[in-house]
């Protein structure tokens, strides 16, 4: 039925008291839905009042019942089209067209409603003609409206005891703007109610608030503001609210109103509170609209409130407030409107060739044709994937993630890898999306290994490293990051780099940037898409080993020689190779030594790498040019020795008497006078008194070194400055670069006495013995005197030092008489020998 088209005041021109009350009431509801998020968010119910649009919500969410409230019934209302097609849920379909049927079927009505209930429907033309009214029908039967214009907003009115024709006709005649008001209004409050909803599962599920408000603003195209969690709950639902809606920015919260609703702790109780604690609070500014209606146009008749908490898009369940009967002769009426989004079929195209992993999330860019946004996309359903070249359609989740992106979700659904085409269904049509899917097989990130001679890279303090990684497929790897594998220490992201770039098909390498400032164990951890992880153990070395003295010298023509490394890390060292022969040896405290046989045809001139097998190292390290083969070594071939006669007493070939000066003549084979060799004394069986190296030329502790002709040294010593008594005196021949020669011993050390003088007294000792006075220095090494080397006589006293001379001294002997042989020569025994000793002094 249609009616003459009224053109009233604009809402901009409303008197300001009623923009304020329609501007506050709009606030309050969505502020009052908002306060609760952040304390026990347990059940979401999407909640619209008389006058008020349903929220739209997704499907196959569950039917909360009416909360605190009474049902008046539930039903489903559904739109066919004038031509082929099945019956779709109002709330699925995108444009209605005219010619097309609003099907009204109820599933349940409450015992409250009369059998003379009715239902009628108010259309606002996409046109902007005048409204049109639909005839009342039984709302306890299925009945069907054609609609003769294609629809902006489909109200309908609910009578539980029937409706009177006059009052829809005065109601839509003097308030032609009021669904349109409400279409606003609602589809704000649906979009908090979205919110809410989200806001909800994130509680629920433990995870932040952040992620929801980003995607929240993506997906509407409003500001995500962060909220301060030490706020209190109104103070962020004001900012959410103003975030939501900037209109609000005047509300405050705390102010009286006669809207204002009690608050309880749950969601779902807080919105029960709003709708039913007080008879006049109706959402989305509805309550001033009300008031006014109430009292000019409809005086006898009580309009309540009602909402239609969120099910399936099929099914709509219609709730009241339990209050009182209305008054006598007065009917309640109740009002539900619906805009129509009235969009066309968009035209949809994939940006790039997406590569997909199969069995995970993806996100795919798109094109959106112009006319159309990623928000209208949200009415595509029926989201499936066919192969390229034809075969059996999948079903899969697909959801609008942010302006120009899809979230292609195939975790759930059994597809092979290959090309496939996206669609859709769009009301009654296909709604094909231009472009190929590529899906692949995730990779097995537990092959994952680093490549050959990788690991050797990682050496502490050589800064970030780049190693590859291959064994697997790795173009859905979305995240790495290192961790130390004890778990005594935070794990850090790191970055890495897919030689064809991200998402560009299969890739059999990546390549990740590792820093190397602390040594140690480590899990290097990969996230693909779909949250698969694997992880491959890396371990960061200690620097590579350093070896100081090289070139380290062999000499041609040795078939062994011992061999010396010195440096730092030398301890990791498990074996050494070289070309110049077989290398055997292990570390020690000192560094590393061992032993080495040359090979036969090693000749002076040539130059030798060593190759190091080190622990934890894949790759041996080569140091080339370590060995050098250089001439001869110097050797020592025979000594002269030489002592002053004026000690008065015999000594043994090999002994160099302490404190007096001795004289070696020293033949050395392979001498290089230009080289100016060094000789290197010490003590072959001990520690000697001080260690001493000599020069040609040079003189030091009471020795002097000086070249004798070709291949020959004489070294001037007395041996005590340098060994102690008993000494084997060494001597070593050091020529650079050919070495030193094997020690050769000089002589024994030993202290003898001077004797300068001996005379045989006329004083008895006993029956056939006279004593007799040695005089000489050192006498207290005397243990016996006699006349021949094999007998001799225990000497008793011990030496007088003169007093003249302190050096000097005199010691009483005690010989047989007679003598061998007129002056005959005196025999000394100097301590611990077994035989005596002939001596130039005679009685």
């Amino acid at each position: 039925m249609k009616l003459r088209q009224i053109r009233p005041p604009a809402y901009a021109a409303l008197p300001k008291a009623h923009e304020r009350a329609h501007s506050k009431i709009e606030n309050q509801v969505v502020l009052n839905r908002l306060f609760p998020i952040h304390a026990r968010l347990r059940r979401v119910t999407t909640v619209l009042l008389a006058w008020s649009l349903l929220a739209v919500s997704a499907p196959g969410a569950p039917q909360p019942g009416c909360t605190g409230s009474v049902a008046l019934g539930t039903f489903r209302l559904s739109i066919r089209p004038f031509g082929p097609g099945p019956p779709l849920p109002l709330r699925s379909v995108a444009a209605i067209p005219g010619g097309s049927r609003l099907i009204w079927n109820p599933i349940h009505l409450a015992p409250q409603a009369s059998k003379g209930a009715e239902v009628a429907a108010v259309l606002v033309p996409a046109s902007g003609e005048d409204l049109i009214t639909l005839d009342p029908r039984k709302a306890s039967e299925k009945t069907e409206w054609q609609l003769p214009e294609r629809p902006q907003v489909i109200a309908l009115l609910f009578g539980p005891e029937g409706l009177s024709d006059g009052k829809i006709k005065s109601l839509v005649t003097h308030n032609p703007e009021l669904l349109r008001e409400m279409a606003v209004y609602a589809e704000q409050s649906s979009e908090v109610e979205s919110l809410i909803q989200q806001l909800a599962a994130a509680e629920q599920s433990g995870s932040g608030a952040d992620a929801v408000l980003k995607g929240f603003a993506s997906q509407y195209g409003a500001a995500a503001p962060r909220l301060d969690p030490k706020a209190s709950s109104d103070q962020q639902a004001a900012v959410l609210l103003k975030a939501l809606l900037p209109a609000s920015n005047t509300f405050d919260p705390l102010a009286a109103h006669t809207a204002q609703v009690q608050q309880s702790g749950g969601l779902a109780g807080s919105l029960a509170g709003m709708f039913f604690g007080n008879p006049v609070a109706l959402a989305a500014g509805g309550i001033a609209l009300f008031q006014n209606l109430k009292t000019a146009i409809f005086p006898a008749t009580e309009f309540r409130s009602a909402f239609v908490p969120v099910s399936g898009q099929s099914e709509t369940t219609l709730c009241t407030k339990n209050v009182a009967p209305p008054a006598s002769k007065t009917r309640t009426g109740y009002l539900w409107a619906y805009r129509v989004p009235q969009v066309t079929r968009p035209g949809v195209s994939i940006e790039g060739t997406p590569h997909l992993p199969l069995g995970s999330k993806s996100a795919v860019a798109i094109k959106i044709g112009e006319g159309s946004t990623s928000k209208n996309l949200g009415l595509a359903r029926d989201w499936r994937l066919t192969p390229v070249g034809g075969g059996a359609s999948t079903t899969v989740a697909v959801q609008v993630a942010s302006a120009g992106s899809l979230e292609i979700d195939v975790s759930n659904a059994k597809l092979a890898a290959g090309d496939y085409q996206l669609s859709a269904t769009w009301d009654w049509d296909a709604l094909p999306v231009a472009g190929v899917l590529h899906l692949h097989p995730s990779g097995d990130y537990s092959r994952a290994i680093l490549d050959r001679g990788e690991r050797d890279k990682l050496i502490e303090g050589s800064g970030t490293v780049t190693v590859k990684l291959s064994a697997t497929d790795f173009e859905f790897l979305e995240k790495t990051a290192l961790e130390p594998s004890a778990g005594n220490g935070k794990g850090e992201e790191i970055s890495f780099t897919l030689p064809k770039g991200k998402r560009a098909g299969p890739q059999d390498s990546v390549v990740v940037n590792i820093n190397t400032a602390k040594r140690g164990s480590y899990r290097l951890l990969l996230v693909q898409s779909g949250g698969a992880t694997g992880e491959v153990p890396v371990t960061i070395l200690p620097p590579n080993p350093k070896i100081s003295n090289l070139p380290v010298r062999l000499n041609a023509g040795d078939e062994r020689e011992t061999i010396h490394l010195e440096g730092e890390g030398l301890e990791r060292i498990q074996s050494v190779v070289s070309d110049v022969g077989t290398i055997s040896g292990a570390p020690n405290k000192h560094g590393w030594s061992g032993e080495v046989g040359l090979n036969a045809g090693v000749a002076k001139g040539q130059k030798y790498a060593l190759v190091l097998k080190v622990s934890g190292l894949e790759t041996p390290i080569r140091v080339p040019d370590a060995i050098e083969i250089v001439g001869p070594r110097p050797a020592i071939r025979s000594v002269q020795r030489s002592v002053p006669a004026t000690l008065g007493i015999t000594l043994a070939a090999d002994e160099l008497p302490a404190g007096n000066a001795a004289g070696l003549a020293l033949t050395v084979d392979h001498l290089n006078s230009r080289a100016r060799p060094k000789v290197e004394l010490g003590c072959e069986n001990g520690e000697p008194r001080q260690h001493l190296t000599l020069s040609p030329g040079e003189s030091s502790g009471g020795a002097s070194l000086s070249f004798a002709g070709p291949g020959a040294l004489f070294l001037s010593i007395d041996a005590g400055t340098v060994g102690y008594v008993g000494c084997r005196l060494t001597a070593t021949v050091i020529v650079d670069p050919e070495g030193r020669s094997d020690a050769f011993v000089l002589g024994r050390v030993i202290r003898v006495p001077r004797l300068d003088k001996f005379t045989l007294t006329t004083e008895k000792a006993g029956d056939s013995s006279y004593a007799g006075i040695v005089e000489g220095h050192d006498l207290d090494v005397i243990e016996k005197a006699g006349w021949d080397a094999d007998n001799g006589v225990p000497v008793e006293s011990i030496p007088v030092p003169n007093p003249g001379d302190s050096s000097r001294q005199t010691l009483r002997v005690v010989l047989p008489w007679p003598a061998p042989a007129p002056h005959a020569p005196l025999y000394v025994w100097l301590r611990g020998e077994t035989n005596g000793r002939s001596t130039t002094v005679t009685y």
